[in-house]
Parts: C-alpha cells; structure tokens; sequence
C-alpha cells in the first residue's frame, strides 16, 4: 500500500480494510527496509553481469538469470524516457546566506520539521525508466489503438551507466539479446544513445513520432496562435511530410520560417536541429513496411502511471536515496512480482 500511496494513507487503508493498525512512521520504517533489501539486490545482480570485453561492452554471450524466459523474441521493443520527481538536498554551510540563517532561526524557534528554514534546497532528478515487451504482445484494440498484453519495466534515479547495468540482466532475462531485431522507440535523448552504444547488440534506432509532431505542434501554435486552424493545418502538414519521409523539406521550411517574435525564431530553429540530428531514425516509411511500431506511448504511460502517479504527487518531496528506493519498488509492483519477492526477500533475510 505505501508503494502506491503515501505512507499516513497506507497506514489508515489497513486500519480501515484490514483491521491492523500501523503508525504511518511504522508503515514508512517497513517500506525503506524492503526498499533497501530490494536495492541491494538488483545492484548485486548488475553487478554479477556487468562483465564487459576489451571494448568495454558488456559480453553477449554469458550465463542468465535463472528465471530467463525459454525462447527469444523475434522482434523486441525497449523504450526509454525519463521524468523528473522534485527531491531536497541539504545546503553546506558555507552556501547558506544570511536570509537562510535567519530562516533557520525563525524555523527552529517555530519547531519546523522541514520548509525553507531548514537547510535544504529542491532540485529536480530524473528517474529513467524502460519498458521491455516483444512484438507479439501488442493487439489490435482498433485500427488506431494497440495495447501491450504483457510490459517488464526498468527503473533508476541516477546516472545513465547505472541505470545500463541495471537494464542489462533483465534484457538477458528476456532474451532480448538473441531477438532478430531489438527496436529502441525514444525522443532521441543523449543519454539513451549512451545507454544504446553500451549494449552489445546493435539495436535499431527509433524517434518516436508521436514527440516529434507534439514539436512541430509547439512551433505551430507560436507561429499561428495556439489551437487555431491555421496552427492545426499547419502543423499537420508538417507531420504529414515527416510520416512520407520527406523530413528534410520539414527541415528546410523550419530554417526559412520568417517571424517577428523571437521566441517563434528560436523554437523553429530548435526543431530544425533536433530533425537534423535524428534524421538516421526517421525514415518512417521503411519502419511501417516492415509493420515496426513507431510511438513510444508506452513509455510515456510507464512515466506517468509506474513513477510519477508515486513519487510526483502534489507538493512531494524527496530525498535522493528515498526517490531512487521507490522507483525500484514501484516497477517491482508493475512488474507483478511483489508476493514472489517477498517470499525471495524473506528467505534471503
């Protein structure tokens, strides 16, 4: 209950639903405890496959976990995204101006348990998130809509090598790295090519056309005023021609694109570098022949609904090493392995 909701509204559904009371200090104390089992477990496993080559690739070919799917996939999907849950850290000393003694002053005479008097600022980190499903567990709900039967999801707050040996055992687990051809559906993130150029398998690389046309969605509604038929034209003529393959005329219409606001200028020029520099991963017309997807809506679901439905609620504030613990448990749940890793941690304990 605490890895979906906070720890007092955890502690008073099991009064109400259950009967058992629990202070919400005691709910919290049991959910940094698995926190804390269930991360010392997935760095150790990281840490048992992260044998690299002389290149300083992780080796392909090498023993998997014990509970690896039978068969490989002949197409596998991995999308990556981040979102950023706001966390606290504690100001040094030295930093603090005399307007932050004097709150502290004020915050210690009132007995503040935290705010502005205490010696912490927020800051934004990002939780990098993955989701692993293979091409056959997506089904036609209509001739616009899919949905993905079965997900595996990957999470981390932190830097992105990490998080690449993180997701490694679980690509072994399921045996993405013997799939025919492994798609990576993104917005095209520098630290996801990183994570890409980590994997021994050479996947294909994939804009998600979805973020693309929010883009020139953003530019239209500069351009013509916002929801205006003529930002909507616009913009899906745009997204019309990048769908053709004919980005490059997208490219050329954005560099030329004359306006009087500045903010319009440089967001069309923004654009027009970031088409320029994806323009490998675009060719939408070969990926749709060969049935590929090219929406990474479930990725964008996983930000939403895996980590920020938890760790992004209103006025939430986190401490670094709380967030990260708490993304682990959250895929950990959406994984639907919790009763499984209870029983592991309990015997593990």
């Amino acid at each position: 209950m605490a890895t979906t909701v906070p720890h007092a509204m955890a502690a008073d559904l099991m009064h109400q639903l259950l009967g058992v009371e629990v202070s919400a200090r005691g709910v919290q104390q049991m959910t940094e405890r698995r926190a804390q089992l269930r991360t010392l477990q997935l760095h150790l496993a990281a840490a048992a496959y992260d044998r690299l080559d002389a290149q300083g690739l992780p080796v392909k070919h090498q023993r998997r976990p014990a509970d690896a799917v039978p068969t490989a996939p002949t197409v596998a999907y991995l999308e990556m995204d981040g979102v950023v849950p706001m966390t606290r850290e504690e100001i040094p000393a030295r930093e603090l101006t005399p307007a932050d003694r004097a709150r502290q002053r004020q915050a210690r005479r009132a007995k503040a348990r935290g705010g502005r008097g205490r010696r912490y600022r927020l800051v934004g980190r990002e939780v990098k998130n993955a989701v692993l499903y293979r091409a056959t567990d997506c089904v036609a709900e209509s001739p616009s809509r899919d949905c993905i039967t079965a997900k595996r999801y990957v999470s981390h707050l932190g830097d992105w090598e990490t998080f690449a040996r993180l997701l490694w055992p679980e690509l072994l687990r399921q045996r993405f790295d013997e799939a025919r051809r492994l798609v990576v559906l993104s917005d095209g993130s520098d630290w996801i090519r990183s994570v890409c150029d980590r994997l021994p398998v050479r996947p294909l690389l994939i804009l998600d056309l979805f973020h693309v046309k929010h883009r020139l969605w953003e530019v239209a509604n500069l351009l013509h005023g916002e929801h205006t038929p003529a930002a909507r034209a616009w913009a899906e003529q745009q997204g019309s021609l990048i769908e053709e393959g004919k980005t490059a005329r997208v490219i050329a219409t954005l560099r030329w694109l004359k306006s009087r606001r500045r903010q319009t200028r440089e967001a069309a020029r923004l654009l027009a570098d970031y088409l320029q520099s994806n323009l490998s991963r675009m060719d939408y017309p070969a990926y749709q022949r060969q049935g590929l997807r090219v929406g990474s809506g479930a990725i964008e679901s996983a930000n939403y609904h895996v980590t920020g439905a938890r760790l992004k609620l209103q006025g939430m504030r986190w401490s670094e090493q709380g967030a990260r613990e708490m993304a682990y448990l959250r895929a950990d749940l959406f994984n639907g392995e919790w009763e499984a890793r209870t029983r592991q941690l309990r015997a593990a304990g």
